[in-house]
């Protein structure tokens, strides 16, 4: 099974399960692209949008 690191614990995620993140930072840096695992996405990113 396929994982990638999360972007924010560094724990590998199962690819199938990882929350792809791309935010558009309207910089020189260009579009931010990471995978979560599911409990960063909900603990850090998710209250940012509800």
């Amino acid at each position: 099974m396929s994982t990638e690191p999360c972007g924010v614990c560094g724990d590998p995620v199962p690819f199938a399960s990882a929350v792809h993140v791309v935010v558009h930072t309207r910089t020189e840096d260009g579009v931010v692209d990471h995978y979560l695992c599911r409990g960063c996405y909900e603990r850090d990113v998710e209250p940012l949008f509800a």
